[in-house]
């Protein structure tokens, strides 16, 4: 419904997975009858990105409306070596985002106090009397008591020449002929060790000829994308050995790399959420599970009537200290980091491994994980090391 008045309970700038995932809660909860406004350029109807998240089940809030698509093992490879693990009870699911896009509309359209306006923010500020202003391009200025932003500030990943991204570009393919297993997700096809990169291949496939393949670049550089798809297409070409196949849907995106994330807005009246709130883990980029997570919490914070401001995702502080470890190999040494994650992979359990990478792990598993690992570059990383 488009916005009938100007003064909400609560505003939501930004309605990707962040901004659908509050809103699903919210209605879900005593909440539902406030007054909220959802403000996004977008009228969210493409198909323009991909989640994982692993668990036992399918999450609550995963579309029910189409197949579920999973996978029941995982694997690494690191150029003719492979390592694949299964993973029990535990599932590794997918989500196209214009499926998890409908579902949430078509929740949402039965609360006649959500509205939505097809517009971009300029500016999100608090008025001396604690009301928060958000300016729009196209529709003047609305208010609300709290506001929900996970808009990030693209500038400064644009021009930061410090901080490690992850940067992706993602072809579906059908291939002329079968050369995928569709019972393995491929998390990271490294090729090569390069003393100046990390890059690798990651491959969901959904048959023995259809598959999502995403090459993926840790880097400090501004990377074009499309100087980035000969590599798709040369690795289809000459590692699968496929010189016919077609592409049905391409994305492409940069998460930042980093454990710096402010994730308070310094209000108690405007929140963080998705990778602005510190929700992407500084060593994969996964995102979706920990969103999830965040967005439940603030709810149960809105209903017990407790100021949301600088509700950032709560790490734990030791999940930190991993990420810098790996991020500090990542800047320093990203030659050994193929072999760092190689060797986690090879020496754990992969339910082990995922709790771990999922920081829903404790102390004693996370030693055990560890310590089978091989230490040299570690200690190299300790003695050198930066918080990034």
């Amino acid at each position: 419904m488009n916005a009938p008045k100007l003064t909400y309970d609560f505003i939501i700038t930004g309605f990707g997975c962040a901004g659908m995932s509050l809103l699903h809660y919210l209605l879900n909860s005593r909440l539902k009858h406030a007054s909220i406004l959802v403000v996004d350029p977008s009228d969210k109807t493409v198909n323009d990105r991909t989640w994982c998240y692993w668990a036992e089940e399918p999450l609550e809030i995963h579309p029910k409306n189409t197949p579920i698509v999973c996978w029941e093992n995982i694997s690494i490879r690191l150029g003719k070596q492979e390592v694949k693990k299964q993973l029990g009870e535990v599932k590794y699911f997918h989500i196209k985002s214009s499926d998890f896009y409908t579902e949430i509309i078509k929740r949402v359209q039965a609360h006649s106090n959500v509205h939505f306006t097809n517009d971009a923010v300029c500016n999100i500020h608090e008025n001396p009397t604690g009301q928060v202003a958000v300016s729009t391009s196209k529709n003047g200025t609305y208010f609300g008591k709290k506001v929900f932003n996970s808009i990030p500030d693209t500038r400064f990943f644009q021009s930061d020449r410090t901080t490690l991204k992850q940067v992706f570009v993602g072809w579906k393919v059908t291939t002329a002929q079968p050369c995928f297993d569709k019972s393995t997700a491929v998390m990271m096809n490294f090729l090569n060790d390069s003393n100046e990169k990390t890059d690798f291949f990651y491959l969901l496939p959904f048959s023995e000829r259809e598959a999502l393949i995403e090459y993926t670049v840790f880097t400090t550089e501004k990377l074009q994308y499309g100087d980035m798809e000969p590599k798709l297409r040369n690795y289809i070409e000459k590692n699968l050995g496929q010189k016919t196949y077609e592409v049905s849907f391409r994305e492409e995106g940069t998460i930042p790399m980093t454990t710096r994330v402010s994730a308070g807005s310094g209000s108690p009246h405007i929140t963080h959420l998705g990778t602005l709130a510190g929700c992407s883990k500084a060593s994969t980029g996964y995102t979706f599970h920990t969103i999830q997570k965040h967005c439940k919490f603030l709810v149960e914070k809105l209903e017990r009537a407790e100021q949301s401001g600088h509700a950032g995702w709560e790490r734990k502080k030791r999940f930190a200290f991993y990420d810098n470890i790996i991020l500090n190999i990542a800047k320093k040494w990203p030659g050994a980091l193929p072999g760092v994650f190689f060797n986690l992979f090879e020496s754990n359990a992969g339910t082990d491994i995922l709790r771990f990478l999922n920081e829903e792990s404790n102390f004693l598993n996370e030693l055990k994980l560890l310590s089978r690992l091989k230490f040299s570059i570690f200690i190299k990383s300790l003695l050198h090391y930066e918080k990034h």
